[in-house]
């Protein structure tokens, strides 16, 4: 693969076949300049390998398998295939969903959608990846279906405060978490947490310099979030033109033009905000429907031409091309692959 013309994923699915049919594996794909695909074969990792996430500062491949007695593994990668780091580990709670390494690369963070907690694993070769530390959260939401307790999604690594922040779906909250002390603690003190406002339920978020912006799944909208003062500063609908089925917001990126993307799950499509953070708003500018179902995941080419939707729900990865800002035109090309859940980009 030329680097400088094309973009290499790692597809993470699900196989178990609860949504789109099972999978045998995760698979390379790369995404040329024009748009074209080319998709590798599957390798077993293990059960439902869910998400990915790949270190930059060591180029080790973390998965979270979904699973009821939730686990995690580290992988290297081998020309088109991947050979084992550390040995796999438990994260001591249920339904790992998400990770991020640390800036070094030596520990990760797993969200534990189902056990209320993230757990702290060490990235280490031919070691065992059990949970080193943990923080488990209380709470709940008005959503009594959705809400009746804590679900973290999402972790993310703020850099510049050394913080964690992971938003709950199930409190209506960002967890802020303190990094200075780790190896030996993963300090929350829940005064820290971000509060947004009720029932939005928040999924996923990215990090623009002071401000944050998440999706908010069960209410259908975006919020920035203010991360110097700690607070949420305004929200906006991600577009009233289709029926809420309370699945909503799924992924959210941001591109160098400062368009936020998130998936919608309600309407099958990509959303396109223009975000201004001198002004803190965001404004719906484009909506592309992918042609296929429950898009769970998005990520961009380095190149930022074209955005990848991982359509779990009908088998399929939609590519979609971007103007020069990063706004939404159209799809150009779909990848068939069974239930995609993440798109890791190299």
């Amino acid at each position: 693969m030329d680097e400088s013309t094309s973009t290499r994923f790692w597809v993470g699915a699900s196989t178990l076949g609860a949504i789109g049919a099972p999978a045998r594996g995760i698979r390379s794909l790369d995404i040329t300049a024009d748009g074209s695909a080319t998709l590798g074969e599957p390798v077993d990792v293990g059960p439902n390998p869910m998400f990915l996430a790949i270190s930059h500062a060591t180029g080790v491949l973390g998965i979270v398998h979904e699973l009821a007695e939730g686990r995690v593994s580290t992988w290297t990668f081998e020309g088109d295939g991947l050979s084992s780091f550390g040995l796999s580990g438990a994260t001591g709670a249920a339904d790992p969903c998400h990770l991020a390494f640390d800036e070094a690369g030596g520990l990760f963070f797993a969200a534990n959608y189902s056990g209320a907690r993230v757990s702290v694993h060490h990235a280490a070769p031919d070691a065992p990846a059990d949970v080193a530390l943990s923080a488990d959260f209380t709470g709940s939401g008005p959503n009594r279906e959705r809400q009746e307790a804590s679900h973290p999604h999402q972790a993310v690594v703020d850099t510049a405060r050394d913080q964690l922040l992971v938003p709950d779906l199930g409190s209506d909250r960002v967890r802020v978490l303190a990094l200075d002390a780790l190896p030996e603690a993963l300090g929350h003190d829940e005064e820290r947490d971000i509060v947004v406002h009720a029932g939005a339920g928040p999924r996923h978020l990215v990090i623009a310099g002071d401000l944050a912006i998440t999706a908010n799944e069960l209410d259908r909208t975006a919020s920035v979030i203010d991360l110097a003062e700690g607070r949420e500063v305004a929200w906006c609908s991600i577009g009233d033109d289709v029926e809420p089925l309370g699945l909503g917001c799924s992924a959210i990126r941001l591109t160098r033009g400062g368009i936020v993307l998130i998936g919608d799950r309600d309407a099958d499509a990509l959303r396109a905000l223009r975000f201004d953070a001198e002004a803190r708003t965001l404004e719906l500018v484009a909506t592309v429907v992918t042609g296929g179902r429950h898009p769970r995941d998005l990520e961009l080419t380095h190149d930022e031409r074209f955005a990848l939707v991982a359509d779990q729900g009908s088998d399929s990865i939609t590519v979609v091309a971007l103007d020069g800002v990063g706004v939404p035109t159209g799809v150009v090309g779909v990848v068939e692959t069974p239930a995609p859940a993440c798109l890791a980009r190299m």
